[in-house]
């Protein structure tokens, strides 16, 4: 997996999830509504992959002899690498993965409650969409 797909991906879902969403409130289509809700749980199913996955440890894109030469101690000291900018961004999603759940079943179920979390939940997946977009601004 590339350093593209792993901060261009979620971007893409958290705003389809949203604008699905939105689509449904306006339109009151509980499928959609739905659907978004699903799309927040794929994205938290993607950023355990990805966490557990090690796609995120900087350590695996240095070659041996990059280690051996002390050349790691200049990339330390002058720039930290965007994987481990991500890393926050990724623990949002995999929190509003985890937060979809129990949104998708009182949604489900009709209850008034499903509209409070589904905000919730959708702010903690703009906030690590904003934390993508702060890290690609300083890279």
């Amino acid at each position: 997996m590339n350093q593209v797909f792993l901060y261009t991906f979620p971007q893409w879902i958290v705003f389809a999830a949203l604008f699905v969403i939105v689509y449904g409130w306006v339109e009151q289509k509980k499928v959609f509504r739905l659907t978004g809700e699903a799309m927040f749980i794929l994205l938290g199913i993607f950023a355990l992959i990805v966490l557990l996955g090690d796609f995120l440890a900087a350590g695996n894109f240095l070659t041996p002899e990059e280690v051996v030469a002390e050349e790691l101690n200049d990339e330390i000291l002058n720039e930290v690498p965007i994987e481990a900018k991500l890393f926050p961004a990724y623990l949002g999603f995999l929190i509003a993965g985890i937060m979809a759940i129990p949104t998708f079943l009182l949604e489900w179920k009709n209850h008034k409650r499903a509209s409070t979390l589904v905000v919730i939940t959708s702010v903690v997946a703009l906030l690590g969409f904003f934390i993508i977009v702060g890290a690609l601004r300083m890279v």
